[in-house]
C-alpha cells in the first residue's frame, strides 16, 4: 500500500499491478477515514450552535463533493474508454493526498 508516494501508486494503478489485497486495504482504510469523519460530525458541526449561514455552508460544501465526485466519474469514464473502475484510483490516491494534506506539515 503506497500511503506517501503518490507517483508510485499512479504508476501502479496505470499498469495494473496492484493486487487483490492491496485493492481490499484500500477500500478499508477509505472506509475507516469516512467513519471517522462522519462519527466526528455532530462533535464539529453541533446544528444547536450553528447559525442559518453555518447550515448552508454545510449543506453547499456537501452539494459541492457530490456534484465534483460525479463529473470526476464522468470524465474518467470518458477518458479510459472501458469498464469503470473510477472508485479503486478514487480511494488509493485518496489516502495519501488526505494524510499529507493533514499530517505534512509535521513530516
Amino acid at each position: 500500500m503506497y500511503t506517501w508516494n503518490i507517483n508510485k501508486l499512479v504508476k501502479a494503478l496505470q499498469a495494473g499491478t496492484i493486487t487483490g489485497k492491496q485493492k481490499k486495504r484500500y477500500r478499508i482504510t477509505f472506509w475507516v477515514l469516512v467513519a471517522l469523519t462522519v462519527f466526528s460530525l455532530p462533535g464539529v458541526y453541533n446544528p444547536s450552535s450553528m447559525n442559518g449561514y453555518d447550515v448552508i455552508d454545510l449543506i453547499l460544501f456537501f452539494i459541492i463533493n457530490v456534484i465534483a465526485i460525479y463529473l470526476l466519474v464522468g470524465i474518467y469514464k470518458k477518458r479510459m474508454r472501458k469498464e469503470l473502475d473510477f472508485f479503486l484510483p478514487f480511494f488509493g490516491l485518496l489516502i495519501p493526498l488526505f494524510l499529507r494534506t493533514a499530517y505534512g506539515p509535521c513530516f
